[in-house]
């Protein structure tokens, strides 16, 4: 027991799991499971504050969510204001009223939130609306002056503002504004000027970079998010290629899941999870997209019209390797698994370069729909197996979702619907029996083991 207080924990509890804890030290205490001095080491190991802060006073979360709510009725009412009068206010007026509120607002943040960290949470709420403003500032300006260019740059010039107050204070919601603004930036370059993607992913590198300076799981949520619509929209639109797209979307999802097995393989676990849920949950979602016959039509190529882009096959290149890297440092079951998973994704993004030509819209469906369906028992095997219900539950949902797509896009007018959705509820029902069997043998290994 000793030993275990003494060995530094491998992930920060949550605050659901924080609370939790503190609920139960008094009882185990009082029950002789705990000594005063041990439950005394367990409340120094972690820290309490928050939680009793807010059993107390209330959740701090509600203090945040209304502190944010109530500086954006506040900016409203401002911005309304200054609308209404625009026109009969001068320029100098104009720009200091634009200054005045960025630099007020980014301050009496800092102080709130940071150096007095007296009100930390109206203090975020105010950084997040000062970098709005600093936003709102970079168009206001360019029409005081009758300024007109390159539009993607004033998204560049937010983002980088944006980062920067990021960089110097832990505002999740300020990170999160300029990853927002520096997606739609390389999204704009690439679609409306075919500008080549690599200073927009150099971006995104830069959110990840912070993300693991910060060592945040909130950070790196936001930066995978912002990779993810990277390799979903710049390449296709960079070099309109619509037809490369799925096979970008693919790949990607198998990029993401590799990550988070070469995570939890090489000694980060407490940072997996982002990459990991991103990763199936993009990836089915992409397979689901392909198994309609509308986005097999939309997103095919004439016969012998298909491009032969290089990037694609980059980005097949990188993620087979990386799913590769992954199954050879995989040192559990799951992780192997699932970096079996990625490479398939990978191989059937490649597929579609193959096959997915007009006319063959029936034949794609229906592999996609293979790929959904045995995904999905996949995920409902592998979480009944290794007690890991989420993934059961990703599964059926995603077996439900496919099972009626399925139906409308080929069956609505050829099959019975009664016998068809009595199937499809009888499969759905037999795999709630299956998750409830196997929270049964749960429960008896527990009460065997306190036996």
């Amino acid at each position: 027991m000793t030993a275990t207080l003494q060995t530094a924990p491998r992930r920060a509890p949550s605050s659901h799991e924080l609370a939790w804890l503190a609920e139960e030290i008094p009882s185990w205490t009082r029950d002789g499971l705990l000594t005063d001095d041990q439950a005394r080491r367990i409340r120094a190991r972690y820290d309490f504050a928050e939680v009793d802060l807010d059993r107390r006073a209330g959740s701090g979360r509600f203090v945040q969510a209304l502190s944010v709510l109530g500086a954006l009725l506040v900016g409203a009412g401002i911005l309304t204001w200054i609308a209404a009068n625009w026109d009969g206010i001068g320029d100098p007026l104009k720009l200091g009223l634009i200054f005045t509120s960025v630099i007020g607002l980014q301050w009496g943040g800092y102080e709130l939130a940071f150096r007095r960290a007296s009100h930390p949470h109206l203090g975020q709420a105010l950084l997040l609306i000062g970098n709005l403003a600093f936003g709102a500032g970079i168009f206001l300006v360019a029409q005081i002056f009758h300024l007109s260019g390159h539009w993607p740059n004033a998204f560049l010039a937010w983002g980088l503002g944006a980062l920067a107050v990021a960089v110097a204070v832990e505002a999740v919601p300020v990170f999160t504004l300029a990853a927002g603004a520096l997606t739609v930036w390389g999204i704009g370059e690439a679609a409306e000027f075919h500008a080549t993607g690599l200073w927009s992913l150099a971006a995104v590198g830069a959110l990840f970079a912070v993300s693991y300076w910060r060592n945040s799981k909130s950070h790196l949520a936001v930066s995978v998010m912002a990779l993810g619509a990277w390799l979903s929209i710049v390449p296709g639109a960079w070099h309109q290629t619509e037809e490369m797209m799925p096979t970008a979307w693919l790949a990607g999802a198998g990029l993401l899941v590799a990550a988070g097995v070469l995570h939890r393989s090489l000694g980060r676990p407490d940072l997996q999870a982002p990459w990991r849920t991103f990763g199936i949950g993009g990836g089915m979602f992409a397979i689901f997209l392909m198994c309609i016959r509308f986005f097999a039509h939309e997103f095919s190529w004439q016969e012998g019209a298909r491009p032969a882009i290089g990037w694609v096959w980059a980005v097949l290149a990188v993620a087979a390797a990386v799913a590769a890297w992954a199954l050879v440092v995989a040192s559990e079951r799951l992780a192997r698994l699932e970096a079996w998973a990625a490479l398939g994704a990978v191989g059937l993004g490649a597929t579609w370069l193959a096959i997915g030509t007009r006319g063959a819209e029936i034949p794609v469906a229906l592999l996609f729909n293979i790929a959904l369906f045995s995904g999905s028992a996949g995920l409902v095997a592998l979480g009944l197996h290794d007690r890991r219900p989420r993934l059961a539950y990703q599964g059926l949902g995603w077996f439900a979702i496919g099972l009626f797509a399925l139906y409308v896009d080929f069956g609505w007018d050829r099959l019975d619907r009664s016998l068809f959705f009595t199937v499809g509820g009888l499969l759905l029902l037999a795999g709630g029996w299956a998750l409830e069997r196997q929270r049964r043998r749960i429960a008896a290994t527990i009460q065997e083991a306190h036996a």
